[in-house]
């Protein structure tokens, strides 16, 4: 008999595995600290597209995510928008169909991005899932170790971000979706990027750009309206003026926790536990990748040596 299944860490990994294993009929329960440094309360979700492998399985991970938003799977907290870059070329060393508009000096690239709002996604799980939730992490359970400040971290990442909304002019176009708003990618040289990414089922776009890292147990606040200022200099410079700011709203800072090596999924040999990789980087746009892992686990623990090809939009 297996296990029953039980998820630590109830932030927006957990939140998303806890979606996927109700929708395929498999139970479990939940725990979380509350802590008050997290990363999903300023995660700005983009999964972008990409199809270079010199990042991680970018590609096929866009295409599951694609057919999740299809399905509804994590519901209106997400959102599929144009990707527009201030280079000429695909950035992320990207090859793929996209307009360049000389006028404007933005590109728009042919795939969309995907977007998810984590603070909408995190608490809305949370409740939903209520009744499975339990005052710490049982014995005797299979455990999956979905947030990211477990041993395997060595470091993190400070960010920040704040709630914008923004105006376009119509030579911005939209030659690929009418009905899609436009996420914004701009960078100049290895070290100058700044970006406007959509919030689903909002007005607004999560603007932002520098990530810190800190060691640990020194986690600390950093100045986020001289990093917005300089953030916003550059976003309007670089829009060329056809891309401006209506309103600004809150500012949001987070940790994002990291390690150093390079497995995406892990059993822990003391106990067995599934223990999900810290992807400070891409936790949200690598997932289902993640949801692969677990799965080929959940499935080697019930079925010891059976070969199955599993397929990630599941």
């Amino acid at each position: 008999m297996s296990k029953p299944i039980h998820i630590e860490g109830m932030g927006v990994q957990g939140c998303m595995l806890a979606l996927l294993l109700d929708r395929n009929g498999i139970d479990f329960t939940w725990n979380d600290t509350d802590e008050a440094i997290t990363a999903w309360r300023a995660s700005t979700g983009a999964i972008y597209p990409s199809t270079s492998e010199k990042f991680g399985p970018d590609w096929s991970c866009h295409g599951v995510w694609s057919k999740w938003h299809a399905d509804n799977i994590f519901t209106d907290a997400t959102e599929k928008a144009l990707w527009v870059y201030s280079q000429k070329s695909p950035p992320h060393s990207s090859k793929y169909r996209a307009t360049r508009n000389e006028k404007t000096g933005l590109t728009t690239a042919e795939p969309p991005a995907f977007h998810l709002n984590a603070q909408k996604l995190v608490p809305e799980t949370r409740e939903r899932f209520a009744d499975k939730r339990t005052m710490g992490t049982p014995v005797h359970v299979q455990l999956i170790v979905a947030h990211g400040w477990s041993e395997r971290r060595s470091h993190s990442y400070w960010g920040w971000t704040r709630r914008v909304n923004l105006g376009w002019s119509k030579e911005v176009g939209n030659p690929f979706a009418a009905t899609q708003k436009p996420s914004f990618y701009f960078r100049e040289g290895r070290f100058l990027m700044c970006y406007a990414y959509r919030i689903p089922a909002t007005p607004y776009w999560y603007a932002g750009s520098n990530i810190i890292k800190q060691k640990l147990g020194a986690e600390r606040s950093l100045d986020m309206v001289a990093k917005y200022e300089r953030w916003k200099k550059n976003f309007l410079r670089m829009g060329n003026g056809h891309v401006w700011i209506n309103e600004e709203e809150d500012f949001i800072e987070g940790w994002r926790p990291a390690c150093g090596d390079e497995d995406w999924v892990t059993m822990r040999e003391s106990d067995g536990a599934i223990m999900l990789r810290p992807l400070w980087n891409s936790g949200i746009r690598h997932f289902p990748y993640q949801w692969q892992g677990v799965l080929e686990h959940l499935h080697e623990a019930q079925h010891p040596g059976e070969v199955v090809a599993w397929t990630p939009g599941n």
